[in-house]
């Protein structure tokens, strides 16, 4: 079963009433029926992962992982927060701290480790326990909307595909338990363009806001929300209502900056500790262009070598796929999902964390979601359970303390 025919292939071609047109012969209910089931779903991966990480750590023992926090229930739960969710939980915990030229807290944005700390106040176990139920409910949220984002243009076969492929994406344990930002920053992005679509352009700036206090390379749905205002049809006036709502966004991070400033004395502070010894990862020549990324391969243990490789692939298909989102959703999202891409990309200096950066690039994983309704059950079977096998994989590696995102 393909895309709906009579779908229009972008909303610049709708008319600025097409989604409410589109969601008319939708009722509430089947709406809440779909929202549920994809939620069971989700919580079910969920239990199904944290297996996964409860067991990797005995079975793929790394003699040089690095400190993570305790949780209730930690030798189930405790892989969920290797790496940055350290930071995150302690930021959640204690507030920000700042070293200049060396690894500091000021490096993360404060959406995420805010909304945990919020969190943390109503669930049982603190700050970690309400980091990992933080990004579980994210995740059921940004897989929600996704759906309904991708039911304006295709069928409801065609839109539960591509929920199910960002949900068996190799990289998608961020979107269920890993003390990450992702899974809220996916969210807030896909919420942002719905209410854009939708008209309440000043709802949309506010979410848009504090998703480019979420993470450093937001600056990518700010360009996304006005290739899409400019690429919807109406009134030069109405153009300019969306631009100036869309352009709103960078609101979050002008607040993050003034922040930063007021505390620190450096608005830039992330940007000066991304390049601390431990990070190395400073902006320039040598970061943007990969110089060093056969020197790091060589040195990183065979786990984290293929990991990074398989980021390579994930990025180059992703760009391969960008003509088709061209043609299904047209050119502002096409724009956007090439900055989704392109900007994570060149600002790290060896692929590591990009596999979980595109995330944010969906337009891809609902054009795949769209294409599959044409494939060969045989060959989405295939594509199926290698994806769902690499995700099984990289959540072990991750929880084991492995660096592969």
């Amino acid at each position: 079963m393909s895309a709906e025919p009579a779908a229009p292939r972008s909303l610049a071609q709708a008319g600025p009433h097409a989604p409410a047109m589109a969601e008319s012969h939708r009722g509430a209910a089947g709406d809440r029926v779909t929202s549920v089931r994809i939620v069971r779903r989700h919580v079910t991966g969920f239990a199904a992962l944290t297996a996964v990480v409860a067991m990797a750590p005995r079975l793929l023992y790394h003699p040089n992982a690095p400190t993570r926090m305790r949780v209730l229930a930690d030798p189930l739960l405790g892989g969920w927060l290797r790496w940055d969710g350290w930071w995150y939980v302690a930021i959640a915990r204690s507030g920000y701290t700042y070293r200049p030229h060396h690894m500091s807290s000021v490096a993360f944005f404060p959406t995420y480790p805010l909304i945990v700390r919020v969190v943390s106040t109503v669930v049982p176990g603190g700050a970690a326990l309400a980091a990992i139920a933080t990004t579980l409910a994210a995740g059921s949220v940004s897989l929600v909307l996704l759906y309904r984002w991708c039911a304006r243009r295709m069928s409801p076969r065609a839109a539960n595909a591509a929920v199910v492929t960002v949900a068996l994406y190799p990289f998608a344990w961020f979107l269920y338990g890993a003390a990450y930002s992702d899974a809220v920053y996916l969210a807030l992005d896909i919420g942002a363009f719905l209410l854009l679509e939708d008209d309440r352009l000043w709802w949309a700036a506010a979410v848009g806001a504090i998703a480019t206090a979420c993470r450093p390379t937001a600056i990518t749905l700010v360009i996304g929300l006005v290739a899409v205002a400019v690429d919807r049809a109406g009134t030069d006036r109405a153009h300019t209502r969306r631009v100036a709502a869309a352009s709103a966004s960078l609101i979050g991070l002008g607040l993050w900056c003034t922040w930063l400033t007021a505390r620190f004395g450096n608005p830039f502070a992330f940007i000066e500790t991304e390049g601390a010894p431990g990070w190395n990862q400073p902006p320039g020549v040598r970061t943007w262009l990969k110089l060093d990324l056969f020197t790091k391969l060589g040195k990183l243990p065979p786990p984290e070598s293929v990991a990074v490789v398989l980021q390579i692939v994930m990025v180059v298909v992703f760009l391969a796929l960008l003509p088709l989102v061209r043609r299904q959703f047209g050119r502002g999202y096409a724009i956007y999902a090439a900055a989704a891409i392109a900007v994570p990309t060149i600002s790290t200096g060896d692929f590591l964390g990009v596999g979980r950066y595109v995330l944010a690039a969906f337009p891809v994983f609902a054009a795949v979601g769209a294409a599959s309704q044409t494939m060969a059950s045989r060959r989405i079977y295939v594509v199926g359970a290698v994806s769902s096998a690499l995700l099984v994989v990289g959540t072990a590696l991750f929880s084991a303390g492995y660096l592969v995102a």
